[in-house]
């Protein structure tokens, strides 16, 4: 069950593409359910995928369910809950005419979503694999808060109906367990480096990239939650320093209002540049002299940003805007050598850092062992093993 799927590029599959290469190989089949591509998708290409169909590509099946739809143009917080509502019912209902000896469903938007697949699987009594990928209505909303009293219910009784929930960090399974006693089966598989940074080549493709000049990138998704305001306010505190040059890559909600920031407040050590490719953001990673990690606070207990493996992998200095000491319980982060958490916003704190950095002698050079919780090859096969102890005699 996936939420977008090609020609849409989100960054997820990434992860899971591995895991589908695996199942194939042992023998089993892959069917996907998802919804008509919308997501950066030309309205002219959009028409391509006006009615529901099937393709069959090897031993991966893919039903697209044509869901509602609206004009980019004609956005609105109101049509969007409509698509998210549309997708989660007839993904769910499609669900009900393919023949599934297991399911594989993934936190998205809407929470109707998961509630309604492990609803059907639980009823069905086909095994359901949960991965939480961020946790909602936490990620949005305080407890004390209506609209959380309202969804969160949504939330335990998917947890509850799951066969196996996989979530991605030792904090966020303390945030599920907070929500009842789900410990036996609850495992935490972190995301590895989607970017493959270890293996690439460093080439200095890009540039923008001055060698002389102390480059601190931003390179990820640009919503609500990445909170980069804080990485311009920063960068405004930092104009007087002409070496210093602040690089934000991306695509988002918010893309185009922090374009338009830079642009409007003359803050001319700062440039946004369209997105790349998760391939290329390899290079970005380990062209940068320092990478920001960016998300408003509190975001730390409900998700952990899918690049943080690949900053990691690059070898380079990580500022961590939103890693809050008093809500994290990440042990791995005391292990990094010019890791720098920033609380609350703070971008004065942000500035003072990029700054003393900027102004040593010489660019830190930095050699540590790769982690072994964000290894590719043993998370995978964790994924696999979960997956298939459930497929036993199924092949």
């Amino acid at each position: 069950m996936l939420f977008y799927y090609d020609p849409e590029k989100p960054t997820i599959n990434y992860l899971y593409r591995p895991l589908w290469e695996k199942l194939i190989k042992a023998g089993h089949e892959i069917n996907i359910i998802t919804p008509n591509p919308t997501r950066g998708i030309p309205l002219e290409e959009q028409e391509k995928y006006n009615k529901s169909s099937v393709e069959v590509n090897g031993k991966i099946t893919i039903y697209r369910v044509k869901c509602y739809t609206y004009p980019p143009k004609r956005f609105s917080k109101f049509k969007l809950l409509q698509r998210y509502i549309s997708v989660a019912r007839r993904l769910a209902k499609k669900l009900r005419k393919v023949k599934s000896d297991a399911v594989f469903v993934s936190s998205n938007p809407p929470l109707l979503y998961s509630y309604l697949v492990t609803k059907y699987c639980a009823r069905k009594k086909i095994p359901v694999v949960y991965n939480v990928q961020d946790i909602y209505p936490d990620n949005v909303f305080s407890k004390k808060h209506l609209a959380y009293k309202l969804f969160n219910p949504f939330q335990v009784k998917s947890l509850k109906r799951a066969t196996e929930v996989i979530t991605i960090s030792e904090t966020m399974r303390r945030t599920l367990l907070a929500k009842g006693d789900f410990n036996d089966k609850i495992s935490v598989i972190y995301n590895f480096d989607i970017s493959e940074v270890a293996k690439a080549p460093t080439l200095k493709k890009y540039t923008f990239f001055d060698p002389l000049q102390f480059n601190v990138v931003y390179a990820g998704n640009i919503g609500y939650v990445q909170d980069i305001d804080v990485i311009l306010s920063a960068a405004k505190l930092l104009v007087h320093e002409p070496r210093i040059h602040f690089h934000i890559v991306g695509e988002g909600s918010q893309a185009a209002r922090i374009a338009a920031r830079i642009h409007d407040e003359n803050i001319v050590n700062a440039t946004y540049y369209p997105p790349h490719s998760v391939e290329d953001s390899a290079q970005l990673y380990k062209n940068a002299d320092v990478n920001i990690i960016s998300i408003l606070p509190g975001i730390i207990k409900t998700a952990l940003p899918l690049k943080t493996a690949s900053c990691l992998a690059a070898q380079k200095p990580i500022i961590f805007i939103g890693l809050e000491t008093f809500y994290h319980h990440e042990e791995w982060v005391n292990t990094i050598p010019e890791l720098y958490p920033v609380n609350y916003r703070n971008y004065h704190k942000v500035a003072e850092i990029i700054e003393k950095m900027a102004n040593k002698k010489t660019k830190p050079k930095l050699n540590y062992s790769p982690l072994v919780i964000f290894d590719k090859k043993k998370n995978v096969n964790e994924y696999f093993n979960l997956i298939t102890k459930h497929l036993k005699n199924k092949v």
